[in-house]
């Protein structure tokens, strides 16, 4: 699992979906708690020396430094819906540019997204790393597997880490699609 969150790491920013230290990664793991990325990583560069265990309520159990200041965003996602075993937090510049003028939930356009994805739920902004942005999350979190947060990224969730970044890079294209197709009208 460990080495499942470094490839992600490095694939979200191999394709610019966070840059410098931002976004942060986590997993249910077979204890039941979370192993989860430090504060202030750059996700390119974890090992699986930096990689921190949490319980669900929030204690280290394992590592050095400080979990990422969005744990319980993550927590309150797990304790929500058992069904989620991954949490991608990510900034990928479309989904992102896109929060900006996003009234509420999407419906995805293209086929496949609206297959894979469903619907796509969306948080209005809310300081980052705060209990009232990780509240809203918690509550919408109930009926979709993503969601959208103005000003600040995506959340995409799934039953294992992969799932989860295809999700997140399905709604990404999605969001490029849609971005693309607004400026050739």
């Amino acid at each position: 699992m460990k080495k499942d969150i470094i490839e992600i790491g490095r694939l979200l920013y191999q394709k610019d979906y966070i840059t410098a230290t931002d976004g942060n990664i986590s997993i249910v793991i077979n204890s039941g708690n979370l192993l989860i990325t430090p504060t202030g990583a750059r996700k390119e560069r974890l090992t699986e020396h930096d990689l921190i265990v949490i319980d669900r309520q929030g204690k280290k159990i394992e590592g050095q430094g400080e979990p990422s200041m969005e744990m319980w965003m993550h927590i309150w996602i797990y304790n929500r819906r058992p069904d989620i075993k991954a949490v991608i937090h990510a900034h990928p510049p479309y989904s992102t540019a896109y929060s900006f003028i996003m009234p509420r939930e999407y419906k995805p356009q293209l086929p496949e997204t609206e297959f894979y994805l469903s619907k796509i739920g969306f948080i209005p902004y809310r300081e980052p790393g705060s209990k009232e942005l990780a509240e809203l999350v918690k509550e919408k979190i109930v009926d979709t597997n993503t969601l959208i947060l103005q000003k600040h990224g995506v959340i995409s969730t799934g039953v294992d880490i992969w799932d989860a970044f295809n999700k997140l890079e399905r709604l990404e294209f999605e969001m490029k699609i849609r971005i693309l197709r607004r400026m050739s009208q």
